[in-house]
């Protein structure tokens, strides 16, 4: 009588045992998720310096092109013939060594300042300079 009462083992996983699993994974998910938004948010910065420097090279071409002289319509004709970047806003600067270029990159708005002077230029997000910066 002794087989008829043996302990038989149900295969499988208890409701405890899943429901821990699932409570281990959210919580992980909860560590990961701020991480991953960082890392998009980065993303799009370097993808909107990535189009400044396009930017950049084609007002300097065009600057070239004009005898170390900013045009505004060449510049644009410059900007976009030669970069990705779409609808653009120049305004050139007190002298003709200075321009802003107004431009999108993943429906957020960037301003460069380019100044030939001086061989530099500065990307701004809402007036907050985010190239280059001190930042390491």
């Amino acid at each position: 009588m002794t087989g008829k009462f043996r302990y038989r083992r149900k295969k499988g996983f208890t409701l405890i045992e899943l429901m821990l699993v699932v409570a281990i994974i959210l919580v992980l998910l909860g560590f990961l998720v701020p991480k991953f938004s960082a890392y998009q948010n980065k993303a799009k910065i370097t993808k909107a310096v990535n189009t400044a420097k396009q930017i950049e090279t084609a007002a300097m071409a065009s600057y070239g092109d004009n005898d170390g002289k900013f045009d505004e319509v060449d510049v644009k004709n410059c900007i976009s013939t030669l970069t990705s970047a779409g609808e653009t806003g120049v305004e050139l600067g007190s002298d003709d060594q200075n321009i802003t270029v107004n431009y999108e990159s993943d429906k957020d708005t960037y301003t460069l300042e380019i100044d030939a002077a001086d061989n530099s230029y500065i990307v701004r997000k809402e007036g907050i300079e985010i190239f280059p910066n001190d930042e390491n």
